[in-house]
């Protein structure tokens, strides 16, 4: 199936998926990182302090996301989904009032927690989980909707954080969350009854384990060597993706480059992830998503290569790029990888586990770079650093998964 005629018989459900990762941009790293000057002068904050505060609310989000994301498993979407964006809402509107640090990180925790982490959940779970022959294309296509917001919002909140200030930009996105959740969400989900019938019936029949043998609990998925060593490798990636991207600004300061020039190489970013996105979902569909997940490392050691090598203008270009190729093979890849292993039926609680895994790990970075910044530590050291990590865990992965192949289907 082509994806104009995949698209054609689920647009509304699609969309649904790609209306939750755009709005899930304002709790990702890279949208936070923007205020960072503001905010770091609003209330005092070092690079290392910022970053601090910025891994504390990411850690205790990660840790709430294990318990709220595993009941997607049994609690209808509809609600589910509206108290989510009804709390990203919220929280946005809190933050551009807020005047104290700590009601501050209250209100960042809210934003981390509902906006990276549960929207971008909702929606792994819900396209893997609805679509078994069609995951690969699903995922691939929904997840668009996070590219999009890579490459409509740095440029625009640049501008306009500098015309109204950055309060006002945080009421601004809270309004437009409110505008989703009120009017796009219920479009979106229109005919959704139908849908989950069909999930419902396929899960009885057993027609929807396609690959795995059969539905693992959490407990067993954590005994599983096959799934410690994909960890291995999906931790690295969130970590040193999200050291840079929280201190582009301070990248862009000591290479030299206008903030500006970061803006527009997320551009590129966002392109290269479209692109990358489109092409591994057939992929994902014919030849599955665990023989791929070792080889998503070459992109982003080539991301950390570009960043180390020089401070040509045109790098924010290609280092940006080639993160844009790693992150847009590790989304449909990661959501489609469990699902053929573990089953979708509990999806939910097993994607919230590891999703929560991955903040963890990407939390402990904006303080880890943040110091080592502080302390003086070349960017040239950093990224080396940062390939040997990435090397070995891609190794280590590749070599527990082919000694623990998957099982055969009944």
């Amino acid at each position: 199936m082509t994806y104009l005629t995949f698209l054609r018989g689920n647009f509304r459900f699609i969309g649904f998926g790609f209306l939750l990762t755009m709005l899930s941009s304002y709790g990702q790293t890279f949208y936070v990182a923007l205020y960072g000057a503001e905010i770091r002068a609003e209330f005092g904050l070092g690079h290392g302090s910022f970053g601090a505060v910025f891994s504390t609310v990411s850690v205790v989000a990660a840790v709430s996301l294990i318990w709220l994301g595993r009941l997607i498993d049994r609690v209808d979407l509809r609600p589910y989904t509206a108290v989510t964006l009804a709390a990203l809402t919220g929280s946005m509107v809190v933050l551009s009032f807020a005047h104290s640090l700590w009601l501050f990180a209250l209100a960042l925790f809210v934003i981390r927690l509902c906006g990276q982490g549960l929207t971008f959940h909702i929606m792994g779970t819900t396209m893997a989980r609805y679509f078994p022959q069609d995951r690969g294309k699903a995922l691939s296509l929904s997840g668009l909707g996070l590219a999009t917001g890579e490459t409509i919002l740095p440029i625009t909140t640049v501008a306009l954080i500098a015309a109204i200030g950055w309060r006002n930009v945080w009421l601004a996105t809270g309004l437009v969350t409110a505008a989703a959740l009120l009017v796009l969400v219920p479009m979106a989900l229109k005919g959704f009854d139908r849908r989950h019938r069909d999930y419902l019936a396929r899960q009885s029949d057993g027609d929807s384990r396609l690959g795995e043998a059969r539905d693992w609990t959490r407990l067993e998925v954590l005994r599983d060597p096959r799934y410690l060593g994909a960890m291995a490798l999906l931790l690295a990636y969130p970590y040193v993706s999200t050291g840079v991207l929280f201190h582009q600004a301070f990248i862009a300061e000591i290479r030299g480059w206008p903030i500006e020039l970061l803006a527009k190489g997320l551009i590129s970013m966002a392109f290269m992830k479209v692109l990358t996105s489109l092409a591994i979902g057939p992929m994902i569909d014919r030849s599955g998503a665990v023989r791929l997940i070792s080889v998503s490392v070459l992109p982003f050691i080539a991301c950390f290569a570009a960043l180390g090598a020089s401070n040509n203008p045109l790098m924010p270009y290609l280092f940006l790029g080639a993160l844009g190729v790693g992150i847009g093979m590790l989304q449909p890849i990661m959501s489609a990888m469990f699902a053929e292993m573990y089953g979708v039926r509990n999806l939910g609680g097993i994607r919230a586990m590891s999703v929560a895994a991955m903040v963890l790990s990407a939390a402990a970075a904006p303080a880890t770079f943040g110091f080592l910044f502080d302390l003086g530590v070349s960017i040239e050291t950093v990224t080396i650093g940062c390939i040997i990590y990435m090397a070995a865990a891609a190794l280590l992965a590749f070599l527990v998964l082919r000694r623990h192949p998957m099982p055969a289907a009944d």
